[in-house]
């Protein structure tokens, strides 16, 4: 990366933590709002269960596999007054983790590692502290360093760039090849303003497209089904007077949106962060309401075609599991 004209490698310590047993196989993770955990779920039914005290982004492959997590830095403040943060990479067990950039004018958050688990995409805000000045926002890539040529573990980042400016969290996923990045953005409404259309942008020409391109529906979450050029995602229905929120899949060239969930799919009216299974067979997704009547997030598992029954993989536990959803072999 960059600091001042000067090319920076962040290789740092470990910091030790409680060990906890990982799921293994096919697995799906999401964020538990009860506990504030990870949790780790078989997919196939979702008997294997954990929770673990790291997560977010799980790599692909490799034994073990890794978390991409952000970490608040104590008592160190950006120009907006809010903390900065480090980027964080922990095994699978949570046995340890390490610290991959400690950059000082930057605040990470959303990150997601590439299929080849050799760069990352990551949601961050930059300043200058030299001024003080606001620098960008956006979506940044970064080439992960790992420990050796035969190590999958990562310790540090390299050639961190802005692709994708930004001016808020913008959620974001990568193509199954890994030369794309699909990302909610703003597009004209049609009446003078802005909604949020599904967009993806190209890493070998850097041009951007408009996907869905729909100027009176708000779209977010897009989800690329790693071994075709589907791409799923959640929109917002207007129904009398009041929002639900289904799951939709669209090709990445554009064209006729297919509706997956609807009203009688989960019995629930919101319905999140889609992600398909690594044979892009099913889609996983949080359902449940974030507006009265309240209804705690379950992950449930579809077939991607939309066929068939909903299975909810977490309705034995007492979580809430909203997101964002993972799926990891």
């Amino acid at each position: 990366m960059s600091i001042r004209g000067r090319t920076a490698l962040f290789v740092l310590g470990l910091v030790p933590v409680l060990a906890q047993g990982a799921v293994v196989g096919e697995v799906i993770s999401v964020n538990d709002r009860k506990t504030a955990q990870q949790a780790i779920m078989s997919a196939a039914n979702g008997s294997q269960f954990a929770e673990v005290t790291c997560g977010d982004s799980l790599t692909h492959s490799g034994s073990p596999r890794y978390f991409l997590g952000m970490r608040a830095v104590p008592d160190e403040y950006l120009p907006d007054g809010y903390l900065r943060s480090e980027m964080v990479a922990a095994d699978e067990d949570c046995a340890a983790s390490y610290v991959i950039s400690d950059e000082p004018g930057m605040r990470f958050s959303t990150g997601r590692w590439s299929p080849d688990g050799r760069t990352m995409a990551v949601y961050a805000t930059r300043w200058d502290l030299s001024t003080g000045g606001f620098v960008a926002s956006g979506i940044y890539l970064a080439d992960v360093v790992f420990l050796n040529s035969g190590s999958s573990r990562p310790v540090g980042i390299a050639n961190l760039r802005l692709v994708i400016e930004a001016d808020g969290e913008t959620l974001f996923s990568w193509s199954g090849d890994g030369s794309r990045i699909a990302y909610r953005g703003p597009a004209p409404n049609g009446q003078g303003g802005t909604q949020a259309d599904i967009l993806i942008y190209n890493r070998l020409t850097g041009e951007t497209a408009n996907v869905t391109n729909t100027p009176t529906v708000h779209e977010d979450a897009p989800a690329f089904s790693p071994v075709d050029d589907r791409i799923a995602y959640q929109v917002q229905v207007a129904i009398k007077g009041t929002y639900r929120f289904d799951i939709f899949t669209i090709p990445a060239a554009g064209g006729v949106p297919k509706q997956i969930t609807y009203k009688g799919t989960t019995g629930s009216p919101q319905n999140y962060f889609p992600c398909f299974s690594p044979d892009g067979q099913y889609l996983a997704y949080g359902s449940g309401s974030l507006s009265w009547p309240l209804v705690d997030f379950d992950v449930y598992k579809i077939r991607a075609d939309g066929t068939g029954k909903a299975v909810n993989l977490t309705a034995r536990r007492a979580g809430d599991f909203l997101g964002p959803v993972e799926w990891r072999r």
